[in-house]
């Protein structure tokens, strides 16, 4: 039995002699005993294809390309029936949260930690690391003993080592095993029968012709003993390193040799004791004739001289200068390759083309030239396939090249495993589980149905949900059947849906019940999957995106439930204690698929990928702490506890020593792997925008080429430098916008059939009109020629244009909610108000007659009888709303008190509360302003209160509107001079212009006398103390419910009557001794002035109106001091403007006359201040 030790430097052609020893057996001998070849995981597809590339090879049977998990698999099935019942990775998260569940009260150290999420995933990875490394837990228990007990080590030892009992108890009492003993077990099938042997085999069936290794650096101590088990049972065997005859000494532990060498080492020490295995060495030197890098110098000198740097002979020539060993290369090997048009070999290429180290401003614009490079190479001659973009940690880099390679259509298979505890099929199984246990709660339920697995109507999920919110249906609500008040065909539709969704949930919760087993959970779960089937959509997803991963995790997920059933098959618990369990092992889940292509780029992290065919390499992320690697620090056994239990004879992984050392060897293999072009890449900044370091590499890398210049590279070359079309689009929409240089030959471009794609592209950004403004013409046919809204709607617009479009344009609408918010509150507070009216005049009475404590009992009767009936019992829901609910009813109540008192003084009677005008069935017409060029404005809405006063007998009557409000507001002068407040003095107007009034009213014409907020909450003033507030309490219900707005001057005794009253309390004005108003701390306006307000109205509506119809849709919020329009605005989410840079259009005074000299109103105590500055402000108020 032979054992032969391949070695050499990288490029020297082990992997190439390894395949032609394999093709040559197979060739000789077609059929026989096994050929193994023993490679990492990621790597066998890969080596398959090369061996497949021979012509002469057109299959194999005897060949069997291998992981070591694999070999384990291979030799346990050809020494007895199978391997035994396994525990994946995912299974044994699950039982180690349930073991930590039962064990935590035990536990000395990790007592608080072990109930954290992710604690059971990090002790899974630390058990597996303990197997790989054949440490049991009677050696934790030893080593605790021989700790000093006050050292935090001892106590970890003791809780791992009771939690590893505990597991492993679990699984002797399940009769399973762990996946990470595989190897161990594989050891021991290979090994004399003893009573310890988990598998007893005497007369072992393993034969290899032939078994060959190649592209490990490392083995851990289960591989290294499996290997040594499988060695004497090989005809023959390969063994090959990649490693440098001159490191055999004693080398430093930051050579690039470090690694291998002591792997080499520790291999041969342990081969050396086995009966009958001759061990040999077989070294490859470098011969460029015959290596990876022949006629490339700069290439093999870079491997040759990695590990001790010697500058490259080229100078500062273009074209490289050959080293001798380069030139014999050459003239020996004119045969071997292509030749130019004279029949000469090719040239040596020079060093711009063939190695090149570029700057980028961030991962992004690395990806961009990675994408840059790669589209030049191939429009070269190159493939796909040759090519490989190397990073030390792809999740670095993922989102950016996953996203710029999709945009410049370059086929890629990123090489990692995908992280699928999010995936769609993940989330129905977990919400579906949460939905029982919680008893349908929405965010569960809806959960579960928007995975796009159980209904494909997303639209009518949409206004399932919606409706779900508005109503509050929740709960065991949702097996009672649906219905929405007066809309049948909705209800029925809705019911309809419920029964279509709710079968395969209800099934579930019957088959889990209320304490299912493991294997009752795992089979009530696979007859839910079947119900919807979710295998069946599982592989339509795979068909239409080519992408295999869909298909995977439906596999992956079959095994999860098998893990179910054998780590619990007899734990029965209840269904809320088996969540966390079963997140545990939803949430780690990841999926690694094959390349679905052969012609792609391979995207990969060093340390994983493995592809030595390769013609262009491009290695990003060359930034300190990147590449190399900063060691991770471990989460449960320190650097520090690690050296502790090796200095007792205890080994894990490798510390922070022997990871520099991984380091130095990943970037030696790195920037050795292609043959022809090695391209370098380093950001100043990272994603986040901090600020980066150059690796230790890139020095590294200067020494070797003192003449390589480091390139800058802007991810925005000019166009005549684009490589692809998507480059194209930012000059083209710069040249359209005539923000960039026009260009003729730039967009001529456009006219050629190979941009049509981009023609479509630039369409959607191609508009006629301004972003600002729509064509008139779609305006219209928008809004139609007459525009019915509501005066609140053109306040939107007074506030900004583009929320005005979104709501009433495009109709856009917020959810409803099932919760008491301010709306709803005000809704109940006008309703019962409405009810207390119609309730006085049916009985022929007004407010006036009642006495204070009557009206107040009635409130409170008709708020009682409406409180349970509300919204669908909004107000009985939670103990919250039933607070405000007795809140509301009470502030009502104090507030009807008020008013009616104030009735002696206030000569209005209520006469018309909830007024509609406008809307279907409504008393009166909608109020029209004709705009002009054929368009109109017809304004419908609601008046809360109309109060009116008439003479017996005559014609004219004065009216007031009262607006309630939910707390305190006032009419601000300059939001209403520029139209932003509007509604109040607008109901005067439409009151003012009726025609006809008297069926309503009972009198000819209606004389405007004032307009008010009412604040039905009240607002208190605070006083100094107790004694003061309850002296006081009379006189500040009534102050708090007082009246704000504005009044017609000439009326002010028919809204107070006291005689000699220079001073309001329902009203808000002061009289000099004259009889002369204030001009600050009052809202009492001279006649003129009033009538000019109602007019200005009218006048800011048509100008709006004309506005709209022009197609104004712009994003112009207002700014007023500290107040924003955009606070009030519902579609922030859509304009998405930055409040911190944009500039807000200012409001200002038009002049310093008529209603602004009003100014001042709402702090009569204050001086007065300047006016707004005009123009625009930049950023959020300070």
């Amino acid at each position: 039995m032979q054992t032969r030790f391949l070695l050499g430097p990288a490029g020297s052609g082990k992997t190439f002699r390894c395949l032609a020893e394999i093709r040559r057996a197979l060739l000789a001998s077609p059929a026989g005993p096994p050929l193994v070849f023993l490679a990492p995981k990621q790597a066998t597809f890969q080596l398959e294809r090369q061996l497949l590339a021979d012509p002469s090879l057109p299959g194999y049977a005897r060949l069997h390309i291998l992981s070591f998990e694999r070999l384990a698999q291979f030799i346990l099935t050809q020494c007895q029936n199978g391997a035994p019942e396994m525990l994946n990775e995912e299974g044994r998260v699950m039982v180690l949260r349930a073991v930590l569940a039962r064990k935590r009260n035990e536990l000395k150290l990790f007592r608080a930690t072990a109930r954290l999420r992710g604690f059971a995933q990090q002790l899974s990875l630390l058990l597996g690391e303990f197997q790989r490394f054949q440490v049991s837990p009677g050696q934790l228990t030893a080593l605790a003993a021989q700790v000093h007990p006050a050292d935090p080590l001892a106590l970890k030892l003791q809780d791992l080592a009771s939690l590893w009992h505990a597991y492993l108890d679990w699984l002797e009492e399940h009769r399973l095993q762990d996946g990470d003993r595989l190897l161990s077990l594989a050891t021991e099938a290979l090994s004399e029968p003893s009573p310890q042997s988990a598998i007893r085999n005497p007369q072992s069936a393993i034969d290899l012709a032939g078994l060959w290794l190649d592209g490990f650096a490392d083995l851990s101590p289960q591989e290294m003993e499996l290997l040594c088990a499988v060695l004497p049972r090989c005809h023959h065997a390969t063994l090959a390193f990649n490693l440098d005859r001159a490191a055999v000494g004693g080398i430093s532990w930051l050579s690039p040799w470090s690694l291998v060498t002591h792997t080499v080492r520790r291999l041969q020490d342990r081969l050396a004791p086995v009966p009958g295995l001759e061990v040999f060495e077989d070294w490859l030197e470098r011969e460029v004739s015959r290596s990876r890098f022949a006629n490339n110098p700069a290439l093999e000198h870079l491997e040759k001289h990695w590990a001790q740097p010697k500058p490259f002979p080229g100078g500062t020539s273009s074209t490289l200068s050959l080293t001798s060993s380069a030139i014999n290369a050459i003239e020996s090997s004119f045969d071997s390759h292509p030749e130019n048009e004279n029949g000469l070999a090719a040239a040596p290429p020079q060093l711009a083309e063939t190695l090149r180290l570029v700057v980028c401003p961030n991962p992004e614009a690395e990806a961009i030239l990675a994408a840059r490079e790669i589209l030049h190479f191939v429009r070269t001659g190159g493939r796909f396939r040759e090519i490989a973009v190397m990073v030390r940690n792809l999740e670095r880099y993922h989102d950016s090249v996953r996203r710029v390679f999709l945009a410049y259509e370059i086929p890629f298979f990123m090489d990692r495993r995908e992280p699928v505890g999010h995936h769609p099929f993940a989330e129905l199984t977990r919400s579906a589980l949460r939905t029982v246990a919680f008893r349908w709660q929405n965010e569960d339920w809806f959960g579960a149905l928007k995975t796009g697995l159980v209904h494909a109507d997303e639209a009518a999920l949409d206004r399932l949900e919606n409706e779900a919110l508005a109503h509050g249906w929740q709960g065991k609500g949702w097996h009672q059947p649906l219905s929405v008040p007066d809309q049948p065909d909705l209800s029925l539709w809705l019911e309809r849906l419920r029964r279509q969704l709710l079968p395969p949930f209800q099934s579930l919760a019957m088959t889990l019940g209320s304490a299912p087993s493991g294997r009752q959970l795992a089979e009530a779960l696979r007859q839910f999957w079947e119900q919807l089937r979710i295998g069946e959509q599982l592989q339509d997803w795979t068909a239409a995106s080519t992408n295999p991963l869909h298909a995977a995790f439906w596999q992956q997920m079959q095994e999860w439930l098998d893990n179910l059933a054998l780590a619990f098959a007899h734990e029965s618990l209840p269904l809320r204690e088996w969540l966390p369990i079963l997140e545990a092992g939803l949430a780690g889940q990841t999926v690694g698929i094959i390349p679905p292509a052969l012609d792609q780029v391979l995207i990969g992290a060093i340390d994983r990928s493995r592809n030595p065919d390769l013609q262009m390499a491009l290695l990003l992320g060359l930034n300190e702490s990147v590449f190399p690697a900063t060691p991770v620090a471990p989460n449960l056994l320190t650097e520090s506890d690690r050296e502790g239990m090796a200095q007792l004879g205890v080994r894990l992984e490798a510390g922070t020593r022997a990871a520099l050392a991984r380091e130095q060897y990943y970037g030696y293999i790195a920037c050795t792997r292609p043959r022809q072009r090695l391209v370098l890449t380093h950001s100043l900044r990272d994603q986040n925008d901090q600020v980066l370091n150059p690796s230790p590499f890139l020095a590294h890398l200067k020494r070797l080429f003192p003449s390589l210049r480091e390139e800058t590279f802007a991810a925005a070359p000019h166009w005549l430098e684009s490589e692809h079309a998507s480059e194209l689009v930012a000059p083209l929409l710069k040249q359209q916008s005539l923000l960039g240089p026009r260009s003729d030959e730039l967009a001529s471009l456009l006219a050629f059939p190979a941009f049509a794609a981009l023609r479509g592209r630039l369409e959607h950004f191609r508009s006629t009109e301004s972003a600002e403004r729509l064509a008139p013409a779609l305006a219209e046919q928008l809004y139609g020629s007459t525009l019915r809204t509501s005066v609140s709607r053109l306040e939107q617009y007074a506030a900004c244009p583009f929320q005005f479009f979104v709501r009433s344009g495009l109709q856009a609408e917020e959810r409803t909610l099932f919760e008491l918010d301010v709306r709803e509150q005000g809704t109940f507070q006008h309703e019962v108000l409405a009810r207390f009216h119609e309730q006085v005049r049916q009985e022929n009475r007004n407010w006036r007659d009642l006495a204070p404590a009557e009206a107040r009992a009635r409130i409170g009767q008709i708020a009682g009888q409406l409180i349970p009936a509300f919204r669908e019992g909004l107000l009985l829901a939670t103990d919250q709303s039933r607070l405000t609910a007795r809140s509301l009813q009470e502030s009502l109540q104090d507030f009807i008190e008020a008013i009616v008192d104030w009735m002696r003084q206030y000569e209005f009677d209520p006469c018309a509360v909830e007024l509609a005008f406008g809307l279907e069935n409504a008393a009166l017409p909608a109020w029209e302003i004709d705009l002009g060029q054929g368009h109109a404005l017809s304004f419908r809405g609601q008046i809360d209160r109309v109060d009116l006063w008439k003479q017996a007998g005559g014609e004219e009557g004065l009216c007031v509107v009262i607006d309630y409000k939910s707390s305190g507001k006032k009419l601000d002068p300059i939001l209403c001079e520029q139209g932003v407040q509007l509604q109040l003095p607008a109901y005067l107007n439409v009151l003012r212009d009726l025609k006809d009034p008297r069926s309503v009213f009972g009198v000819g014409r209606l004389v405007p006398a004032g307009v008010f907020y009412v604040n039905l909450r009240g607002a208190y003033q605070n006083a100094r103390t107790r004694v003061e507030a309850l002296a006081a309490r009379q006189q500040a219900r009534r102050l708090a419910y007082q009246h704000a707005g504005r009044f017609d001057g000439q009326f002010l005794r028919r809204l107070d009557n006291r005689p000699g009253a220079m001073e309001g309390d329902q009203f808000k004005y002061r009289l000099k001794k004259n009889g002369e108003p204030y001009q600050r701390g009052t809202d009492l306006l001279d006649a003129g002035s009033f009538t000019e307000m109602l007019n200005k109205v009218e006048v800011n509506l048509r100008r709006m109106g004309q506005e709209i119809f022009a197609g104004v849709v712009k994003v112009d919020p207002y700014r007023k001091g500290s107040l924003l329009a955009c606070d009030q605005c519902d579609f922030r989410s859509v304009c998405r403007i930055d409040p911190w840079t944009h500039e807000y259009r200012v409001l200002k005074k038009t002049d310093e006359g008529s209603a602004d000299a009003h100014a001042g109103l709402e702090n009569p105590e204050s001086p007065s201040k300047p006016s707004e500055s005009s123009g625009t402000a930049r950023g959020l108020p300070r």
